[in-house]
């Protein structure tokens, strides 16, 4: 079997040196990686996933400082002269990011940047070698008309196409290792199946190693042979994907597994870890997961653990391992226990706060062409419902909230919010400060949504500014405190900007900014599509807990079904621009009506099945 070993990382330690001191990214990592195998890579942001890949690329910044070993065979890569490594990365071993619209070039064409990766290896090719090299690889990873295709910008491409461009770029040069860092998180689960299909084929075709690294458990349940917690900077528990699903071993696993939906059905609440993940700048003595771990034991809060030995292919960080410890075992998910009950909902008023009528919304195309966006779609949602909107990419669910939120106007159809008929100009005009102040919007990028510019307490307190509002605790410093507090964000981040905080934090001010004029209305498109999965249970919990003390009217824009199933009353499915069905969500997922919404719940990537991990 040894000569099926691809690669062999022993005792990686990465550092980076900053002004604020030294960051311990990666602390000790050891794992081997087989030929035709898939290793996932998984844990919450900031515990070190890419800083590992990046390690194993060469492509750390010059801060950074590196200490172990990674074998390629006989070859140790943190020791190679950088002309050895680039001739390596493409050709040897190569990577796909998380998103491809920034990884691939606007100016150039798809089929001249595959054209690119391939003469860097194979500079005397050919031009029609080349050429018809690239027609093979779009053929490969399933675009249709290469010809066609090759010609075409990343900006004429789908969320899905641009996947895959990346795919084919990343397999130019056949290379024998593959780094995916998060490549199908902001997809659509029909076209995330679609990828993830793909990858398993070409990846069993070429018999490659594979390392998937994702904060998608559902994700990692399709495609692992084997699965790496990583937390603070290290592995905590590594072993088959059977081993890691159905017997896990340590705290944290257990944790990112029972944050998913799937383990809450018939609570009021996900579960949630508590607390954050530490700063790898001053990591605290023992277990760095002690503090936010309901079982720890007296030895962590002062030794580290090692590593125990569960079986030959199942390894855990814990001390509950240790022969001394008490017996803890991971606990039924509770879809399958029997106790659970149905899930508690608020009850709606039966007031109607938006109301739409036949809306259609056109786009003018080059050439005089028009596309339509939005066709004939009415739906109505009421006072303290929580309104699910899905479908894949291009389906129009961001053109109908644009419209309800008149960032679009020159639509047809009707509005009426409150009874107050927004698509009517002099209506808008009229209740302007009104509509402003009783409909806010949450954006998914919540780094591009904040001004980066400006400190937290400014961000938050954003709308009694514009609106010239007199704060409701006196000063605009009370306002800001009690709305952070209130989303779960300490007083000390007030003066901080938004790139010191983590993903689910900006997307915590995002929030308190959205609801600290108490808003009657909020739409959130895609609010936790890229974060980790015991961040995205809060962020649901919130909206929940929103609802629940405010009455707050919320359309819920995700991609995410199982998110979906459990927040939202009621739920519409649309595609092409059309609203194909609309029901109840238990319904709509116990008993769905239309071909495509069948679809897509089919394509929903499972983990439990009567208590054990789906089959590949």
């Amino acid at each position: 079997m040894e000569d099926e070993l691809m690669l062999n990382v022993n005792h990686l330690s990465v550092e980076f040196k900053t002004k604020k001191g030294t960051v311990h990214a990666v602390r000790d990592v050891s794992f081997s990686l087989k030929k035709g195998e898939v290793l996932a890579i998984v844990g919450e942001s900031g515990c070190g996933k890419s800083a590992l890949c990046k390690a194993i690329m060469g492509v750390l910044p010059k801060n950074a400082t590196t200490e172990g070993r990674v074998m390629l065979q006989d070859r140790n890569l943190l020791t190679v002269k950088e002309k050895e490594r680039r001739r390596l990365r493409g050709s040897v071993f190569s990577m796909i990011f998380q998103d491809p619209l920034t990884a691939l070039n606007p100016t150039m064409t798809i089929g001249s940047q595959i054209a690119e990766a391939i003469y860097i290896h194979q500079p005397k090719m050919r031009k029609e070698e080349v050429k018809e090299r690239v027609y093979e690889l779009l053929e490969l990873v399933g675009i249709e008309n290469p010809k066609t295709r090759a010609k075409q910008y990343a900006y004429e491409f789908s969320g899905g196409m641009r996947q895959r461009s990346v795919l084919a770029i990343a397999l130019a040069n056949d290379p024998a290792i593959l780094l995916a860092d998060e490549p199908t998180t902001a997809l659509d689960v029909t076209i995330q199946a679609q990828i993830l299909t793909l990858l398993r084929e070409i990846q069993q075709k070429k018999n490659m190693a594979t390392m998937f690294v994702s904060h998608d458990l559902r994700v990692v349940n399709q495609v692992a042979d084997r699965v790496a917690v990583m937390y603070a900077g290290k592995i905590v528990e590594i072993g088959t994907r059977e081993e890691i699903f159905k017997d896990p071993r340590h705290p944290y696993t257990w944790g990112l597994l029972k944050s998913l939906p799937e383990f809450s059905r018939g609570q009021k609440e996900l579960f949630t870890i508590p607390g954050m993940p530490p700063s790898l700048l001053t990591l605290p003595k023992g277990d760095p997961f002690a503090v936010r771990n309901d079982y720890a034991l007296a030895i962590d809060y002062e030794k580290e653990p090692p590593m125990f030995e569960v079986s030959a292919t199942h390894q855990a960080a814990t001390w509950l391992l240790h022969e001394k410890a008490p017996k803890v075992a991971f606990t039924t998910p509770a879809v399958f226990a029997s106790e659970a009950g149905p899930v508690e909902v608020a009850k709606s008023t039966g007031t109607e706060i938006i109301r739409v009528n036949h809306l259609t919304k056109e786009f003018r195309m080059p050439g005089k062409r028009r596309f339509t966006a939005v066709s004939d779609v009415s739906f109505s949602v009421k006072e303290g419902e929580i309104f699910g909107l899905v479908g894949e990419s291009g389906s129009g669910k961001s053109t109908v909230a644009r419209c309800l939120m008149d960032v679009y106007t020159d639509y047809t159809g009707e509005i009426f919010y409150d009874e107050i008929p927004v698509h009517d100009k002099e209506a808008r005009k009229k209740y302007k400060k009104r509509l402003q102040m009783e409909r806010q919007m949450i954006f998914q990028d919540s780094t591009s949504s904040l001004n980066q510019r400006k400190k937290i307490s400014y961000l938050v307190t954003e709308p009694f500014r514009i609106q010239h509002l007199k704060p409701k605790r006196g000063s605009l410093e009370k306002e800001a405190i009690f709305q952070l507090s209130y989303v779960g964000i300490d007083e000390q981040s007030m003066q901080k900007y938004p790139r010191e905080l983590s993903g689910g934090q900006r997307q915590r001010v995002a929030i308190a900014r959205a609801v600290a004029t108490d808003p009657k209305l909020l739409i959130a498109d895609e609010p936790v599509a890229a974060l980790d999965v015991s961040i995205q249970a809060q962020i649901i919990n919130l909206f929940k807990h929103l609802q629940k003390e405010h009455g707050f009217s919320i359309i819920f824009i995700a991609h995410d079904l199982a998110m979906v199933e459990f927040l939202c009353d009621r739920v519409g499915v649309m595609k092409n621009g059309e609203l194909v069905e609309v029901g109840d969500t238990a319904e709509i997922f116990a008993n769905p009506k239309h071909a495509y919404t069948k679809e897509l719940l089919a394509a929903v990537p499972k983990i439990y099945k009567e208590g054990a991990p789906c089959e590949k």
